[in-house]
């Protein structure tokens, strides 16, 4: 923290002195305005909810803001600010020197509570019917701290810089700073399952650091508009370890220990770390270009990151390139073509797991081991064009029309992966009636082909006894839940294949003091395509806003919103034996 203060104040400096320095001869104009106010806030439910960004307190408390402005012959200083409380806040200082030099800092302070889940849905217990008590397998949780205070706080600094190293070619540098701080605590929970089905919950330190630096060089070089970017970002989550007990391995039912129990798990009778947040680095490079070509420009950028994750050393590589080309086929006529296309990939790893019922002389040994092919890596395009018309004066037209690709690799089989292809229609319509009216529509129209979906099953099929599966101990007719994975069908989504949303606005003025503003959106969507299932959502939000403005002193206006949504969602009930 003190670091960043000292950050922030030379800077600050800065740009004091380069408004002084910079400022050079002639007149300057100064403007400033204070406002001062309060708050009052109170709560009488539960605050984590209805004051998620409040502090949660019942409390009033000051409010100021403070803005000032400094315009010389060829310089610019601004700062604005406002200050809610302690913990939430915000502050900009601004310098422009011509078109030589600009520099800005900004500062943001931002409160969250965070909230607890009570893990109430957590606790049954099964019933068999032949001791007609509940004593079978059971659902436990514990929580260590209850009615925990979780929130956390969040600051961010953001700093840009551009200067103008030559005016032949024009060639400018630019960087971008920004570090986020984030502290406080959150809940975090272990889960002991297979045998015991117990959650706990406890409380977790977070402080967190994040950097991103970009710095980049553009010029103007044969008719071409170039430039090249580096980027860096840094995620370093200097948190406490997250310790838990995980159960000892035994009979869910009696709590006998034999040794059945222990070869089916990976942690038992031990502490371990759970819920560890990585420590990421990435570094990006990026090459743009823009060149008017015939009527119209031809804009593209090529670029590279590479990620890491520092605890593991696996990293994830990722390739893009979009190509952008506007012309005018007319005086009123406008197309606009884009392509874009990426591709990522993600290292695998090798899972190297317990030998599973290793040791016992009835079974057959089964060895779980893997290679996880990640999920991530893909290949998308995106194709799409525009034709935007001037109809007349008052009115113009537009209609796009895109088509997007991703094929995944490994999912949900490797080397087999899904192919999710989207076509879509969009027409907009504005229209304008000079400073009294304006108004637009838009209307756009999605059709998806195999959306993402569960790759496991969701379902598995009913009545299916034990002679449906080979038992694994010779023995006896035991059949383990693994085995019951063949038994499971309907690869499961909520993502649609039909989707039809519109969004209408029109302001409309009276007279200089008079404005209103109407708006209605909505969202239709469904996926009829499941063998079992069809998934629907509709969204509608009607809304409007009035202002008044009486003098040049005095202001007032009011508005209402409603949201209406309606979804008919797959659910299902989770039972002991699946």
């Amino acid at each position: 923290m003190k670091s960043m203060l000292k950050f922030v104040f030379v800077l600050v400096v800065l740009l004091l002195a380069s408004s002084i320095v910079f400022a050079g001869d002639g007149p300057t104009t100064e403007s400033y305005s204070i406002w001062i106010g309060g708050h009052y806030t109170e709560f009488s439910d539960y605050a984590k909810k209805v004051g998620e960004y409040n502090k949660g307190d019942n409390e009033t408390l000051p409010e100021f803001a403070l803005n000032y402005l400094s315009t010389g012959s060829n310089s610019i200083f601004r700062f604005t600010s406002h200050y809610y409380d302690n913990k939430n806040a915000f502050a900009k200082l601004q310098s422009t020197i011509s078109d030589k030099m600009k520099l800005s800092v900004q500062y943001r302070s931002l409160l969250k509570q965070e909230g607890q889940d009570l893990l109430t849905n957590i606790e049954a217990r099964e019933y068999l019917p032949a001791t007609d008590a509940l004593s079978g397998k059971m659902l436990t949780h514990d929580i260590q701290d209850p009615n925990a205070d979780y929130n956390t706080h969040r600051q961010e600094i953001l700093t840009k810089f551009s200067l103008l190293l030559s005016e032949k070619n024009n060639v400018r540098l630019n960087a971008t700073h920004r570090m986020i701080l984030k502290n406080g605590h959150e809940q975090k929970i272990a889960s002991t399952h297979c045998f015991s089905c117990h959650l706990t919950s406890m409380s977790a330190e977070v402080n967190n650091t994040q950097h991103n630096l970009e710095v980049g060089v553009d010029a103007d070089v044969a008719n071409f508009n170039i430039g090249y970017q580096f980027g860096y970002r840094l995620y370093d989550p200097q948190n406490s370890k997250s310790i838990t007990y995980y159960d000892d391995a035994r009979h869910p039912t009696n709590g006998g220990s034999g040794g059945e129990f222990g070869p089916r798990v990976i942690y038992e009778d031990t502490e371990a770390e759970f819920s560890v947040v990585p420590k990421t680095e990435k570094m990006s490079h990026k090459v743009k270009f823009k060149r008017n070509v015939g009527q119209g420009y031809l804009a593209g950028v090529i670029g590279y990151a590479s990620a890491e994750n520092k605890f593991t050393s696996l990293k994830t590589n990722s390739y893009s390139s979009i190509f952008n080309y506007a012309t005018f086929l007319d005086m009123k006529t406008k197309l606009i073509t884009k392509v874009a296309l990426s591709k990522f990939d993600s290292d695998s790893i090798y899972i190297d797991l317990p030998t599973f019922r290793e040791g016992l002389a009835d079974s057959n040994y089964v060895d779980f081991d893997f290679t996880r092919y990640s999920a991530l890596n893909r290949t998308n395009v995106n194709l799409s064009a525009e034709l935007i018309k001037r109809m007349n004066a008052k009115t113009t037209l537009s209609g796009l029309i895109g088509y997007d690709i991703v094929n995944r690799d490994n999912y949900p089989t490797v080397d087999d992966g899904l192919s999710t292809k989207k076509l879509y229609l969009q027409g907009k319509l504005k229209y304008r009636q000079g400073l009294s009216m304006r108004s637009s529509l838009k209307v756009r129209f999605e059709k998806i082909s195999d959306p993402f979906v569960s790759g496991r099953g969701f379902f598995e099929e009913a009545g299916h006894g034990d002679a449906r599966l080979e038992p694994l101990v010779p023995t006896s007719n035991w059949v383990f839940y693994f085995q019951r994975e063949s038994l499971r069908y309907q690869d499961i989504t909520t993502l649609p294949t039909q989707v039809l949303s519109f969004d209408w606005n029109m302001s409309y003025n009276p007279s200089m003091k008079l404005s209103a503003t109407f708006g209605l959106k909505g969202k239709l969507d469904k996926n009829d395509d499941l063998d079992s299932l069809d998934v629907e959502h509709s969204s509608f939000i009607p809304s409007i806003t009035v202002m008044y403005n009486p003098t040049e002193r005095f202001s007032m206006h009011t508005g209402y919103s409603y949201n209406y949504d309606k979804s008919r969602l797959p659910i299902t009930v989770a039972v002991f034996d699946g």
